[in-house]
């Protein structure tokens, strides 16, 4: 189990990332940051980071809307040496993006991990808010997993080893 997770978690992060348009085909954009993705997933399995860094700006640029790319993207920044405090700017941008009425964080991983790896003085009060919602027990145990015991140097090095 310990072995998938940073393929499940990569995977959660890019749910929902190619859109499409009104006739059923990729949108331009969401085609090609989709496809820089793709290349940074390989990359990232191949640990060569400044690579997938370099494919996740593009993607970032691409669709600036999607928060999971940028996520991503502040994850390998990190990685690949950025500062913390940089860093952790990055992570505080994706939350408050995140955070809307119609999806506030304390429901959303992705907005939660974003929080804690910022270290917010939410963060917490977040991850027990999230850990309380029902869920069923597989997607129990994975949150728990993840969030119980939150260590956010930990937390880089299994997504990005």
């Amino acid at each position: 189990m310990k072995a998938l997770i940073p393929f499940l978690l990569i995977s959660f992060l890019c749910i929902g990332c190619s859109k499409e348009n009104p006739s059923g085909n990729p949108a331009p954009d969401a085609a090609q940051a989709a496809l820089r993705v793709s290349n940074a997933t390989s990359r990232i399995q191949e640990q060569d980071y400044l690579a997938a860094l370099s494919d996740m700006e593009a993607a970032a640029a691409l669709a600036p809307q999607n928060m999971e790319y940028r996520f991503l993207y502040c994850l390998l920044k990190e990685r690949t040496g950025e500062p913390r405090t940089e860093a952790k700017a990055c992570y505080a941008e994706v939350a408050r993006l995140l955070n809307n009425p119609g999806l506030p964080c304390e429901k959303n991983m992705n907005c939660v991990i974003a929080e804690l790896m910022a270290e917010s003085e939410l963060a917490e009060t977040r991850k027990h808010q999230f850990l309380s919602l029902p869920a069923l027990e597989p997607e129990s145990e994975m949150r728990r997993h993840v969030l119980e015991g939150f260590d956010r140097a930990a937390y880089l090095k299994n997504i990005l080893p």
